[in-house]
């Protein structure tokens, strides 16, 4: 097994077993009230997003003779888009432990089941970015033919879409651990997976360029950002938890 691969595995295994600490923590306190329905709503909507965009670029990425020229493609996996799948499933069923946590899970304590208006305000622009950003790539699609470029354009957009979410998903779960002056029920765990994760993450993707780019630039960048920049928001925002939980445990 080569290195590339084996850093592979050291962010998809991390980033995947990250999702069950939550989980397992809602269930083993019966209460869901450290989890803000805020960050879990986002966090469903960026994986969507990020899903979306992973399913496009591995499976509808032209090759050969219809390659665009002068477009580098992405450097992503399998594991990515298998490892997003499984992220958007999870979260589902955390969503599911704040909604019917006392019905299907037999908690004593839900949590709150409203998301505050700014962030459903925040969530619903997403959306219409991405149907919107949607009916001009099918439009394109059905009038030019399908190409690379839309493809990359589409699925940077959805990139962004992805690191807006993550970016104001972290703020209320912050807010939330800072208005509650505690961390009890908090799944530090996650934190260090995350952290593992992102850091084999951006090292993989250091080593496929410098393998496969015979010249770094912005075009390579361009290309891979949405890696990179999921990757640098975890990194800094999981630091900001551990800081939460230096203070408040």
């Amino acid at each position: 097994m080569d290195l590339v691969k084996l850093l592979g595995y050291g962010y998809v295994i991390p980033w995947t077993i990250s999702a069950y600490p939550p989980i397992y923590h809602n269930w083993h306190h019966k209460s869901a009230s450290a989890t803000s329905m805020d960050f879990v709503m986002l966090n469903v909507f960026g994986y969507l997003y990020l899903l979306v965009s992973l399913w496009l670029q591995l499976f509808y990425w032209l090759e050969g003779s219809q390659t665009t020229p002068g477009i580098s493609r992405p450097k992503v996996t399998a594991f990515d888009f298998y490892y997003c799948l499984h992220g958007f499933i999870m979260n589902l069923v955390l969503l599911s432990q704040i909604i019917w946590g006392n019905a299907l899970w037999s908690f004593t304590k839900g949590g709150s089941v409203r998301m505050k208006p700014i962030y459903s305000k925040i969530l619903g622009l997403s959306i219409i970015l991405c149907l919107l950003s949607t009916s001009q790539i099918l439009w394109q699609g059905s009038q030019f033919g399908w190409d690379n470029q839309n493809t990359l354009v589409f699925c940077n957009k959805l990139y962004l879409l992805k690191i807006c979410m993550s970016l104001i998903k972290y703020l209320p779960q912050v807010r939330h651990n800072y208005d509650r002056k505690s961390m009890n029920g908090f799944p530090i765990q996650s934190v260090a997976c995350d952290i593992l994760g992102s850091v084999c993450s951006l090292s993989q993707l250091s080593l496929q360029i410098a393998r496969d780019e015979p010249v770094f630039n912005l075009e390579v960048v361009v290309a891979n950002f949405g890696r990179i920049g999921i990757a640098m928001l975890t990194l800094f925002f999981n630091f900001v938890y551990i800081s939460q939980w230096l203070v408040y445990r």
